[in-house]
């Protein structure tokens, strides 16, 4: 959670732990992994329409990818997991490095980054 000044919210992230069919997973996210895969689901995601354009979406974001990070060290977390509010949101979910779990599927906003991609992820949004 992020507040202004006078600790008003500004901005939060909920995120939980989650566990996705690895029948059902991209190869990349199912392969040589238990089933079901161990992700943290990033379940919401919103900065007040007042904040919005400054960063402080992305720079949340690269908060819960680094606690994916750290987590992963400490237990198995396979992936990041998120579901896009809309087209709008998904394609700002893709440009941090997430992918559509079926990219041939133009209607899917299901996404996910592998934990072995946050690095790079994370740079891009610096």
């Amino acid at each position: 959670m992020i507040t202004d000044v006078d600790y008003v919210v500004v901005a939060y992230a909920s995120v939980a732990m989650t566990g996705i069919d690895r029948s059902a997973a991209p190869e990349s996210l199912g392969s040589g992994a238990p089933d079901p895969v161990p992700a943290l689901l990033l379940g919401r995601l919103a900065v007040d329409r007042g904040y919005a354009g400054l960063g402080i979406g992305t720079a949340l974001a690269a908060h819960v990818l680094a606690t994916a990070v750290e987590l992963n060290e400490k237990a198995a977390c396979r992936a990041v997991v998120v579901s896009a509010l809309n087209a709008t949101a998904l394609a700002w979910w893709e440009r941090l490095g997430f992918h559509p779990f079926d990219p041939a599927d133009a209607d899917q906003l299901d996404l996910y980054v592998l934990t072995a991609e946050i690095e790079a992820t994370l740079r891009k949004a610096r």
